[in-house]
């Protein structure tokens, strides 16, 4: 029985704007699930994470809230090359998720646009709306969603205020809290590769799946 493999997956960017701003860091885990003591749990397979040389300053807002500097930024490599890298990275899976993934699926529309680089095909869930389908919660922040379940014990990672908001930490609690989030509600045979997503729709726990699709930026007027 070969599990569902999925990319969990965020970005940081220079601020919120995604027709303005630029992505400065991408991390994700690949990521299957494995029976133990009888309870489907994690299995963190592979990481990728990278920063972005930026073409524009960082804003204080956004360095607060990620702790990026554009010192930190200095000799990262430039946005094309991490893409296509992050592209071959998601070949190897079945599906991608991020917390509030339109969010950062429209930078990665826009930056793969762009570049004029092919782009990830699969299929993207969003962590916001399996928890809002799945537990009553006062709200739905990623960080306040694994605090829950760190609270009942229902997940083994110890979260930590001080690394969150960066890309590969949120990563890491966004696959704890899916598997936690799902445990209940699929069967064994459920987490399978070919029934997953069909198991999410069925289930009324995930309805409508975005993609990443490319958009070229407007040639500039002639005035």
């Amino acid at each position: 029985m070969s599990f569902v493999k999925i990319i969990a997956f965020d970005l940081e960017t220079t601020d919120l704007d995604p027709t303005k701003e630029e992505i400065i860091e991408i991390g994700a885990i690949l990521f299957s699930v494995k029976e133990s003591r009888g309870q489907i749990v994690p299995e963190k397979l592979e990481v990728f994470e990278s920063f972005i040389k930026a073409t524009k300053t960082i804003s204080e807002k956004a360095t607060k809230i990620n702790g990026i500097t554009n010192e930190m930024l200095k000799d990262a490599p430039p946005c094309a090359e991490v893409l296509k890298k992050f592209k071959s990275f998601c070949d190897n899976a079945n599906c991608l998720i991020a917390h509030n993934a339109p969010f950062d699926t429209s930078f990665l529309n826009m930056a793969y646009g762009k570049h004029s680089i092919l782009a990830p095909s699969l299929p993207i869930l969003d962590s916001i709306k399996i928890a809002r389908n799945t537990i009553q919660l006062p709200d739905y922040k990623l960080g306040n969603i694994a605090k829950a379940f760190e609270n009942r014990n229902e997940i083994s990672l110890k979260i930590k205020d001080a690394s969150m908001h960066r890309a590969v930490y949120d990563c890491e609690m966004l696959m704890h809290i899916l598997v936690a989030l799902l445990r209940s509600r699929l069967s064994n045979e459920e987490w399978v590769a070919q029934s997953f997503l069909q198991a999410l729709k069925k289930k009324d726990i995930h309805q409508d799946l975005a993609q990443i699709k490319p958009v070229k930026p407007k040639a500039a007027g002639l005035f």
